[in-house]
C-alpha cells in the first residue's frame, strides 16, 4: 500500500489499484457480463472491446474515493456498480469516436468499425450505453441519476463543440476547456463525487471530490494533447496513451493547447501555422509534419506542461479536507501519474 503523504512516480498504476484490487476485479467480471442480450456474435464483441485493455482510470477513481469518503473507509455493492457503469459510458463514448474519427486501432487493435462495420460499431455503442443505464437504475439514487444523465449530454456537447471549431484559428482557451469538460473531466467528476453520495457525505465533501475529478479530467485532456505532439506509437502505448496517430488532431483541424501556445507566441512561424490551419495544409502529411516541427521547436509544449500541472495541483489541493488515509494519497498519487505521461516524452 501507498503510506500516507507518498506519491507513485512511476508510470505503473499497480500499488493504486492494489488499494481497491478486489473491488477492481469484481469491475472487470462485470464488463464481461452481458446485460441485454446473450447472442454469441454480440459476446463477441464485447469482449474484443473489454479484452483491449485500458487502465481503467475512471472506475479505480470512483473506487479510491468511495473508499476515501466511506465510514471506515468501506464500500459496498452501489460503488462497484457505479464503477462499472463508468466505464461503459467511457468505452461507449470511444467506439462512437472510433467511428466519427474513422479509426482504424485503438489500443493497438483493430476497432470494431474496422474490424466489422460503421453500423455495427455505433450499435455496439449504444448497447454499452444501455448496459449503463440498467446499472444507473439499479443505484436506485436521483442525485446520481441527475449527474450521469448531465454527463451523457456533455459528452455529445463536447464532441460537437470541437467538430463546430475544427479548422477555426479564432478558438480560445474557454472554448478548449469547455470541450476538455465535455469530453473527459465530466465523466471524471461524476465517478469521484457520486462516490461520496452513495456514502452520503455532506455537500463540502461532496463538491470537492467533484472538483477534484473536474480537475483531474482537464489535466488528463491536457497531458493527452501534448501526447499527440511529442509521442510516438510504443511512447503513447507505455504511457497510457490510446494508440492514435501522433498529429492525429492537428490533422483533423482541432486546436489543442499545444497550437493554441503555439499561435499565440507570435513571429513567422505562427503566422505559417495559422496558414498551415487556415487552409487546411495540415491534412496532408507535408503539412502536417511541418505543423508539429513549428509546435515542437516553440515553447508550446513546455507551457502545455505547466497548464497540466496547475490543474494537478488544483486536484490534489481539492481533496485535502478529505481525513488521511492512503485512498486520499493514492487519489492525490493519480495526478502524478497523469503528469509522468507528460514527462515520459
Amino acid at each position: 500500500m501507498i503510506s500516507p503523504g507518498t506519491k507513485s512516480k512511476s508510470q505503473d498504476l499497480t500499488p493504486l489499484i492494489e488499494l481497491v484490487q478486489d473491488e477492481m476485479q469484481m469491475v472487470e467480471d462485470w464488463l464481461g457480463t452481458n446485460l441485454i442480450d446473450d447472442n454469441p456474435f454480440v459476446g463477441e464483441l464485447l469482449k474484443q472491446i473489454f479484452q483491449a485493455g485500458g487502465k481503467r482510470l475512471r472506475p479505480l477513481i470512483v473506487l479510491l474515493s468511495g473508499r476515501a469518503t466511506g465510514k471506515d473507509n468501506e464500500i459496498g455493492r452501489l460503488h462497484i456498480i457505479l464503477a462499472v457503469l463508468t466505464e461503459l459510458i467511457h468505452t461507449a463514448s470511444l467506439v462512437h469516436d472510433d467511428v466519427i474519427d474513422s479509426s482504424d486501432l485503438r489500443r493497438g487493435k483493430e476497432t470494431i468499425n474496422k474490424k466489422w462495420n460503421e453500423r455495427v460499431a455505433v450499435l455496439m455503442g449504444d448497447l454499452l450505453f444501455a448496459q449503463a443505464s440498467i446499472c444507473l437504475a439499479r443505484l436506485m439514487n436521483p442525485p446520481v441519476v441527475g449527474i450521469y444523465g448531465q454527463v451523457l449530454g456533455d459528452l455529445c456537447a463536447g464532441e460537437i463543440k470541437q467538430m463546430r471549431h475544427q479548422f477555426n484559428i479564432d478558438a480560445d482557451w474557454d472554448t478548449y476547456i469547455q470541450k476538455s469538460i465535455g469530453k473527459t473531466a465530466s465523466l471524471f467528476s461524476a465517478g469521484s463525487h457520486s462516490a461520496a453520495i452513495l456514502n452520503g457525505q455532506d455537500n463540502d465533501t461532496v463538491l470537492a471530490l467533484k472538483s477534484y475529478g473536474l480537475n483531474l479530467g482537464i489535466c488528463f485532456q491536457i497531458v493527452d494533447d501534448m501526447l499527440d505532439i511529442t509521442g510516438d506509437f510504443d511512447s503513447k502505448n507505455k504511457a497510457g496513451g490510446v494508440l492514435k496517430p501522433v498529429g492525429g488532431d492537428l490533422r483533423n483541424g482541432v486546436l489543442t493547447a499545444p497550437v493554441l501556445y503555439a499561435l499565440a507566441q507570435g513571429g513567422k512561424d505562427s503566422e505559417r501555422l495559422r496558414k498551415l490551419i487556415e487552409e487546411r495544409l495540415v491534412v496532408e502529411d507535408a503539412g502536417n509534419q511541418e505543423g508539429l516541427s513549428i509546435i515542437s521547436r516553440s515553447c508550446a509544449i513546455e507551457k502545455t506542461a505547466e497548464l497540466a500541472q496547475k490543474y494537478a495541483d488544483d486536484a490534489c489541493r481539492d481533496i485535502s479536507i478529505l481525513p488521511d488515509s492512503p485512498y486520499k494519497d493514492g487519489l492525490c498519487a493519480l495526478t502524478e501519474f497523469i503528469m509522468s505521461r507528460a514527462k515520459s516524452n
